[in-house]
């Protein structure tokens, strides 16, 4: 089913949007959306925070201003402590989700084999059906100072209202590496689906990131659950 299918209640959407900005504002915090990858990463490290991870970097990707957007947590001082990117790919069916990898994400990672990682032939079957509005999310930070607080997932979460909101997104997912997944921060980003080793490999995997990525995702009805939880409780998940 596709958002056109889903009726967005969006009052509500922007109750759950409001009290995920009440808790950062109660820890002294702001949210800044921008649409500009570079200053995000200026910005970023400017704070001691790492780069975009590969799927955000200006040098092997071009973003119009209403393909991708990031999030950012600034404290009193305007120093950045924390963001998260977004970024819409289309796929209009019969092209999945499966089949944008392929063509992506050799881009992304280097294999140890040398030159771009490759995508298997046979990916995990939940990729074959999805298309549409999908949505990725990644290069999620907080500042050291600031872990502890689940504002990395308090940010997520408002990445996904704000994609279902602009973008009528029907599928949205991160990919983890393993050590993340342990650790329940999927669950705190307010993800409903996991699928292990989300990605498959031809041969040698990335060497910069985890071979086994773990994918987190939810549907266009799994932000409105989300949405209805956080309104109902008055605080984000």
């Amino acid at each position: 089913m596709s958002t056109t299918e889903i009726d967005i209640d969006k009052p509500q959407l922007r109750r759950a949007w409001s009290l995920i900005d009440e808790a950062f504002r109660r820890h002294g915090l702001c949210v800044r959306r921008e649409s500009d990858f570079e200053k995000a990463d200026r910005l970023s490290k400017e704070n001691g925070l790492v780069g975009f991870e590969a799927n955000f970097i200006v040098g092997l990707h071009t973003f119009t201003n209403c393909q991708a957007f990031w999030l950012g947590l600034f404290d009193r001082q305007g120093q950045c402590v924390g963001r998260v990117g977004a970024r819409l790919d289309q796929m209009k069916p019969p092209m999945t989700l499966a089949d944008f990898w392929k063509r992506h994400v050799f881009r992304c990672y280097p294999s140890a084999e040398g030159g771009g990682v490759k995508m298997a032939s046979d990916q995990p079957r939940f990729g074959n059906n999805i298309s549409g509005n999908v949505v990725y999310l990644g290069g999620a930070e907080i500042h050291e100072d600031w872990q502890g607080k689940k504002l990395g997932g308090l940010l997520v979460q408002m990445a996904q209202i704000e994609a279902l909101d602009e973008w009528q997104a029907d599928f949205v997912y991160g990919w983890m590496e393993s050590w993340k997944f342990k650790d329940g921060f999927w669950r705190d980003c307010g993800f409903t689906h996991a699928y292990p080793r989300g990605l498959r490999w031809d041969g040698a995997g990335p060497v910069s990131i985890d071979e086994n990525l773990i994918v987190a995702g939810n549907s266009a009805a799994d932000i409105l659950d989300l949405i209805d939880h956080i309104v109902h409780s008055r605080t984000p998940a």
